[in-house]
């Protein structure tokens, strides 16, 4: 070996490898590449988490159908979700009418309010949700009702309330954090607000990893006759398949009695997963059957004060309130770090009034999405610079 003086390198020139070496690395990445095409062929666009195909065609029937992954044709179409759903299209009506939904508590086996960590994080992972006790005190909840109830006045005086029953049964108030700084307090977890908000900090995190963001924050207000929705979950814009884990939580912070005749949250316990830890909830599941099986669709129990953690691959829906009087709840919506604000809180965020913004602290500005409230442009855009 000869030291070559042009050379960049430092050190002798590399050994030139054996023929039969080359050809033995060759022919093993050959086999690699030709096992790893064998498996897309077999899923047509893909494998799943569990390495399964996701598709049951060839490449020359998904590049027919095209790129279709924004509609209600590829079978990892975020509209795939709309599909699997429409199987439970007026199921939730019908099991009500039928009486064929139960309370919570009348299985001693399912989540009870608790303030033992490990045993929340039990029942998150085995029936999708879990019940944090006394999350809120009594002062702390007739706080925010009040803030609540008179916000919910305004916007019907103002002829701009969000009304989602007939008959004026039941009210949305939308965009919590920009109505009351104790939302706000809540939100974000203080104990100001909630007493065991770090508590329930602590489990979102868990669930969705450091720095998740807020999907929304609004408040429920469901009088007699009101609150029945269709069952879904609460990802179910997201494409599939889904990974083995969700892409964020649904908390509800109970201000009045859940039952089933006040109107509580119906859910099917343990929906969101099998005990493996796959996703139940995949392209050509028997919803049905989820919906059938025991424990079914129940109304989750609890007394006020409760913070109720969902999955957001677990089934579930409003319930409709039969008893007189009315319902009232805080919902926030929490996603992983990398998806952008859903619902109405993406639009609020454009439009924060300046007064509200300077009260907003630096956590609660990066759960928004938001980092700027300066409109002015900036930059080869500013000033003299501006060309039209």
């Amino acid at each position: 070996m000869q030291e070559d003086v042009t050379s960049s390198t430092s050190g002798g020139l590399p050994k030139v490898a054996e023929v039969d070496t080359v050809v033995a690395r060759l022919r093993a990445e050959n086999a690699q590449l030709r096992a790893e095409l064998a498996r897309a062929k077999g899923g047509a666009i893909g494998l799943g988490v569990d390495g399964a195909a996701t598709g049951d065609g060839s490449w020359q029937e998904a590049m027919q159908l095209g790129i279709a992954y924004a509609d209600d044709r590829s079978s990892i179409s975020a509209a795939s979700a709309g599909r699997l759903l429409a199987q439970l299209s007026g199921l939730s009506k019908e099991r009500m009418k039928a009486g064929r939904i139960a309370n919570s508590s009348d299985f001693d086996y399912l989540p009870r309010p608790s303030a033992d960590e490990a045993q929340l994080e039990a029942d998150f992972v085995r029936w999708g949700y879990c019940l944090v006790e006394d999350a809120m005190s009594p002062s702390q909840v007739r706080a925010q009702v009040e803030r609540l109830v008179a916000q919910a006045e305004a916007e019907r005086q103002r002829d701009s309330a969000i009304m989602t029953s007939r008959n004026e049964e039941a009210q949305l108030v939308n965009n919590l954090v920009l109505k009351g700084q104790v939302f706000r307090d809540a939100v974000e977890f203080k104990a100001s607000a909630a007493q065991r908000g770090p508590l329930v900090d602590r489990l979102l995190t868990k669930v969705m990893g450091e720095g998740f963001g807020l999907g929304c924050a609004h408040g429920s207000i469901v009088h007699e006759g009101g609150g029945l929705q269709e069952l879904h979950i609460d990802q179910g814009g997201m494409p599939m398949p889904y990974p083995p884990f969700p892409f964020g939580s649904l908390i509800i912070w109970v201000y009045t009695e859940f039952n089933l005749a006040n109107g509580a949250t119906y859910v099917v316990p343990g929906s969101h997963r099998s005990a493996g830890g796959a996703t139940l909830f995949r392209d050509g599941a028997d919803l049905v059957q989820l919906v059938d099986g025991e424990p079914g669709l129940v109304a989750i129990c609890a007394p006020p004060g409760t913070c109720i953690l969902t999955d957001t691959r677990v089934l579930h829906c409003g319930g409709r309130r039969t008893a007189p009087g009315t319902r009232y709840a805080m919902r926030c919506h929490y996603n992983r770090h990398y998806i952008r604000a859903l619902h109405e809180q993406s639009k609020a965020n454009l439009h924060v009034p300046t007064e509200t913004w300077e009260r907003l602290s630096p956590r609660l500005k990066q759960m928004m999405g938001i980092t700027v409230n300066d409109q002015s442009p900036t930059g080869e855009l500013s000033g003299a610079h501006r060309t039209g």
